[in-house]
């Protein structure tokens, strides 16, 4: 893959993989808790890498599941897709061995720290 597509794809991914799965957890798909709101400030390394590569997988599951949604024509019928997105997301995240709120507090840290999220987007273009 060229750099200008992975650094395109980079920040696409970054981008779906933080609004997807928040939305999971305070959807009823994954439980909301006190804890969903907890920023990880200062996630390890192995952390960065786990949640690196959920959120290639997440961005290829909201790739997946576009078209679907596009194609509904009522609300129910996309909260329906959107639902099922959501479980395979949340399947995706957890295959790396991170819960739902790890990843949700790892992508607000990332969102709120800029030389973070520049760390995660070069782990995603590896």
């Amino acid at each position: 893959m060229n750099q200008g597509m992975k650094a395109f794809l980079g920040a696409s991914v970054i981008a779906l993989g933080l609004a997807g799965p928040i939305a999971v957890a305070q959807d009823g798909v994954g439980a909301s808790t006190a804890a969903t709101q907890d920023v990880i400030d200062r996630p390890t390394d192995d952390q960065l890498r786990r949640y690196a590569g959920a959120v290639k997988k997440v961005s290829a599951v909201a790739a997946e599941y576009q078209p679907q949604l596009q194609a509904a024509t009522t609300e129910p019928e996309r909260q329906a897709v959107r639902a099922e997105a959501d479980r395979h997301m949340v399947a995706q995240v957890e295959a790396d061995g991170m819960s739902v709120d790890e990843y949700n507090g790892i992508s607000r840290a990332v969102q709120r720290d800029p030389e973070l999220r520049k760390k995660v987007e070069y782990l995603v273009n590896q």
